[in-house]
Parts: structure tokens; C-alpha cells; sequence
């Protein structure tokens, strides 16, 4: 069984979420506040963000690896070799993830969308016939 033609496809999809922007017309507006989404795309290109929030919550997860990776294992690496105390290390390690976390919660966000429509990508209303998709 042969998959459909989409307008918007796979790789439209992920070059659009790298830079935070609607999976399916390409502009921004896929943010509410740093912390939220819209509803729906800014653009009204036909997007619905809120029907699939529950899926958006792998930010969280995401934030934590992130956060081992740049901060709490080169914090390690700081402490092994001496240049910061136990208890400095401990803090940095403690702050430095909620901020690091923190600053990069809004991309973690738009890649979250990115994967999904990855995912499913037949769930664009560009790809559905809806409304037109504008590159």
C-alpha cells in the first residue's frame, strides 16, 4: 500500500520545527508565552494545537536529558578534575539545570509539535485538503 502525497511533507515538517515554526503553513505563531502554545496557529492556517496537548508533555523529558547532557555531566567533569568544590558543583548542577531547562523549555515545545506531525503527518489540515498551504 503506497502512502498519499503531502503537500507538506516529512521533510518540510522537521525543517519548520528546528526553527519553531508551524508545522503546516511554515510562519510563526506556535507560541503563546514561553511556556505555552496557542490553540492554534497565530497565522489561522487551520492548525489545531490544542486537540493533541497531552502529546506536548515530552518536554519535560527532553528538559532533563538536555540537562544531564550540558550541564550535570560537564559539572562532573569540573568536580573530577577540581576545579569546583563538591558543594559548588552540587549547586551549579542544581541551578544550572533549571535554568538551562528553563531557557530552552519554547524550542522543546516547537520540536515536541515537529514530532509529532513527523509522526503523523497526515494530520495537517494542509495535507488533508482543508486549507491551502503557504510556503
Amino acid at each position: 500500500m503506497s502512502e498519499p502525497v503531502l503537500k507538506v511533507t516529512r521533510g518540510d515538517i522537521m525543517m519548520r520545527g528546528v526553527i519553531c515554526r508551524c508545522p503546516n503553513c511554515g510562519r510563526p505563531g506556535l507560541l503563546k508565552s514561553w511556556f505555552r502554545l496557542n490553540d492554534a496557529c497565530a497565522q489561522n492556517c487551520g492548525l489545531d494545537l490544542a486537540k493533541s496537548a497531552g502529546v506536548y508533555s515530552g518536554t519535560t523529558s527532553i528538559g532533563y536529558v538536555a540537562a544531564i547532557i550540558f550541564v550535570i555531566i560537564p559539572t562532573c567533569f569540573l568536580v573530577g578534575f577540581k576545579l569546583l568544590t563538591v558543594g559548588q558543583g552540587v549547586a551549579l548542577g542544581i541551578l544550572g539545570s533549571l535554568g538551562f531547562i528553563v531557557l530552552i523549555y519554547p524550542v522543546m515545545l516547537c520540536w515536541m509539535v515537529m514530532a509529532y506531525h513527523v509522526a503523523l503527518p497526515e494530520e495537517l489540515p494542509a495535507n488533508q485538503g482543508k486549507t491551502d498551504s503557504k510556503r
